[in-house]
This record gives C-alpha cells, structure tokens and sequence, in this order.
C-alpha cells in the first residue's frame, strides 16, 4: 500500500513538473466573446499553427506553446488583422490583456522579458511615428496657409526629425547592449540605419551567433546582413568621384554594345524600362534635355530592365528615344542591377569623359541645370 502510495505522489508531481516545463499564455480580452484565440509560431516563411482556443464569456483563455527547445517569434492572434507578436522562451507562464477592438494598439503583456521589451520597442516606435505624422500634418497646414516663413519652419522640422532620430538611435543601440544574448535584438535592430551603423548589425549576430548557432531566425538575420554588405560594396563602386562599373549589353538589333564605348563624351546611363510607368513619364524631360545638348558633346545610354525585346523596341519608338540602348532583358537579374545598386527605376548616373561619376539620381530641371554648368 505504501508503495502505491509513492508511486502515485511520483506520478502526481511528475505531471507538475511536464506542465512547468513548457510554456503557456493565459490572459483577459475584453469584447472577445466568441472569438477564437490562435498560437502561431514564426518562421522566416511561414507561420505554423501551435494551439487555439475559444475564448471565454469572461474574456478569459489559456493557451500552451508546449516545451520550447529554443527561444522564437509567435503571433498571438484574433483575427488576421488583429494580433501581437511575442518572444517566447521554454517555461514561460505569460499574462496577456487588451481590447479585441484593437488588440494591437491596447495589449500588454507580463511574465515574458522577451516579449515585454518587444512591446516597449513597439510602443516607443509608436510614439515617433506619432509625433513625425504630428509634424508632417503641421508643416502641410502652413504649406497650404502660405506662410510667409515656409523654409526656416520646414528647417525647424527638418531639425526636430533629425533629433528625434538620433534619440531613437540612442535609444535602440542602449537595448541591444542590455539585452546581448536576446532575439529581440533582432526586431531592434530593425530600426537603424546600416549605412550608419553596420557595425551595430555585426555586433547582434556575433552576440546570438555565440548563443544560439543552429537558429533559423539568426540565418536568416545573416542572409539579411550579407545583402546588406553586397549593397554597402556597391554603393561605394559608384559613390561621386568613382570610376563607373562597366556595363556589356546588347542592343536592339542583338548587336554588342559597352559603356567603356561612350568615353571621351559627357554620358548620363538611364535606367528604365518599358513596363516602369514613372520612367515613361519622365521620358518627355530626357529627350528635351538630349536634344538641346547632344551637339555639345552629351550622350546617354539608355539601359533598360525589359524582358521582352518586342516591348522594349516599341517604348524606344513611342517615346521616341534617339539615344543608344543596351539590355540584358533579364528584368530585376540583370547584372547590373546589383553592380549599380538599384532597387528602383528610373535612376540615373551621370560621367564624365573619362567615365567618372560626377552625380546620379538627377532628373527634369536638376538635370538641365548640371548639364548647363558642365557644358557653359
């Protein structure tokens, strides 16, 4: 009998500790009645069900992660554009409220480090959206009135952005040194700029990479950061003052034609595309300028991201672009694209005779006006 009895006290406390073990959220909604509570882990491509539940007369519900081998992103969710997004580590007992109304905008959360500071992180980059949006309305008010001081409160503005993204900068740097070993260095990291501070993205995948190697979500983090540095590399090959990258295309008719071929002429390469509706806007300025300059020493080539060649030629016909042009009809993979660092269209890039960059991005009158300082 004795034995029986310590048997079951064993069984007792060991379904305790199982239930300790793993992880559960149980909170208190307001206006959920009826609703189905849903637990979903994420993924860098999916979002994989983990539990539901229906929640309660009284708002209330329970819902369990199971036993978590590493810390990772949930959704907590109400309906598909209602839901939170939770850092969850194994053993967690998590207390979540809020208004379903608006769960996002009212939730709070306890018993998580993790995802208590995902929520600060949210509500402090809340809190700038709001006061940008604030002074973005102002400056519009006055841009409307015609206020008489237009620029030196633009100017005014202009300063309160850069402060508040300095402090924001301070203030996100802090959290990633506070916090070295969290994923939630992942989210916070999101809110700098890696022109600025790629050093900091280093420093978070170092951090995690020493504790957490095999995570998906650092791997993805690390895909992330070698783009990032791919494009940093190309935007110092064709920063002002650098020799632009040679570009080998083929022309209409399927002949061979080079960048390296425009030396000795003042040349602007114009990237478009038949398909891109703001480049076809634009055309009517390029041709204007190409005309009134092109007895004067100027050329363009024109490179486009087409992937049909019978496109391509009509839009040269319709818009009635004299220039040279050149494509690899490979649209987004084309090879220039990453040598160039473009992520839109049009842009462009203006050499020299020698083929240095001397500006790029110029269109319209900003281009009109380079041109006549270079050739009067």
């Amino acid at each position: 009998m004795k034995r029986l009895i310590l048997v079951s006290l064993s069984f007792v406390l060991c379904l305790v500790g199982c239930a300790q073990k793993g992880t559960t959220i149980s909170g208190e909604v307001l206006n959920a009645d009826g609703e189905t509570a849903v637990l979903e882990k994420l993924s860098a491509t999916k979002a994989t069900p983990i539990d539901s539940i229906k929640i309660n007369q009284d708002g209330s519900f329970v819902l369990n992660a199971g036993e978590l081998t590493d810390p990772g992103f949930y959704r907590l969710i109400l309906n598909p554009k209602n839901f939170v997004v939770l850092l969850l580590e194994n053993g967690e007992r998590l207390e979540v409220s809020g208004n379903a109304l608006d769960f996002y905008q009212t939730y709070s959360v306890t018993g998580s480090k993790g995802s208590e500071i995902l929520r600060t992180l949210d509500l402090q980059r809340r809190s700038d959206f709001n006061i940008t949006d604030s002074l973005k309305k102002v400056f519009q008010g006055f841009q409307m009135a015609g206020h008489p001081r237009l620029d030196s409160i633009a100017e005014s503005i202009d300063q309160t952005f850069r402060e508040l993204q300095q402090a924001n900068r301070v203030y996100v740097k802090q959290l990633i040194d506070d916090n070295p070993g969290s994923l939630v260095t992942l989210s916070a990291v999101q809110g700098l700029n890696p022109d600025e501070d790629l050093d900091v993205f280093q420093q978070v995948s170092d951090n995690l990479a020493a504790k957490y190697p095999d995570s998906e979500y650092l791997k993805q983090f690390k895909l992330q950061l070698t783009d990032i540095k791919a494009k940093q590399q190309a935007a110092n090959r064709t920063n002002i003052g650098s020799p632009a990258p040679e570009i080998a295309v083929s022309t209409p008719d399927g002949g061979a034609i080079k960048l390296s071929d425009f030396r000795g002429k003042v040349t602007m390469i114009d990237f478009w595309a038949s398909w891109c509706k703001p480049c076809r806007m634009e055309n009517p300025n390029v041709v204007k300028v190409y005309n009134r300059f092109k007895d004067k020493g100027f050329e363009i080539f024109g490179v486009s991201l087409d992937q049909t060649q019978e496109k391509w030629i009509q839009a040269i016909a319709q818009d009635g672009l004299t220039w040279k042009h050149g494509s690899e009809l490979k649209f987004w993979q084309s090879s220039f694209v990453p040598a160039y660092n473009l992520d839109g269209i049009p842009m462009t890039y203006l050499l020299d005779e020698n083929g240095i960059i001397i500006a790029k991005g110029l269109r319209g009158e900003e281009l009109e006006r380079k041109l006549e300082e270079l050739f009067n």
